[in-house]
């Protein structure tokens, strides 16, 4: 009986715990991961494309940049076209607590594009460029992201 009640009061306590959002260094509020790891339903069309016609007199060829959703809702698959070259790679966006929204964007040289995605404030984040030089394809990571939480001992 006695280990019954401990039990009980235990279980109750347990499950009494206030879930308050925490707030970050800035006073951000920390909101818990809400977004499911995988995908009920996969988009079959690109949610990103970027495309640009190679300047060739005899052929009608494009460098082209497709992101397609994968059933991973932070992983995505990138598919490129150049001339009759097929590649693919793909990109995995960190978890900020909302969905992922992949972009590609012209670069600065030509046959080039910026694989990124945007943050919770709406701003783009480079991630891959994927760009053509002397001919070959070049897929290059220019920067690295994570997310991290850690807590401050008072």
């Amino acid at each position: 009986m006695k280990y019954r009640s401990l039990f009980l009061l235990l279980t109750l306590f347990a499950c009494n715990q206030n879930t308050k959002n925490e707030r970050d260094a800035d006073g951000n509020e920390i909101v818990n991961d809400t977004i499911a790891l995988e995908r009920k339903v996969v988009e079959n069309s690109p949610v990103a494309s970027f495309s640009e016609k190679v300047k060739d007199p005899l052929n009608d060829w494009r460098f082209s940049v497709d992101v397609y959703e994968t059933k991973s809702t932070f992983d995505f698959l990138v598919k490129i076209k150049y001339k009759e070259l097929d590649a693919e790679d793909n990109i995995k966006i960190p978890n900020f607590g909302i969905m992922p929204k992949v972009e590609v964007r012209k670069g600065k040289e030509e046959q080039s594009c910026i694989i990124g995605f945007l943050d919770k404030k709406g701003e783009f984040k480079e991630y891959k460029l994927v760009q053509v030089k002397n001919q070959e394809l070049k897929i290059s990571t220019i920067k690295h992201y994570a997310r991290t939480l850690y807590k401050v001992k008072k």
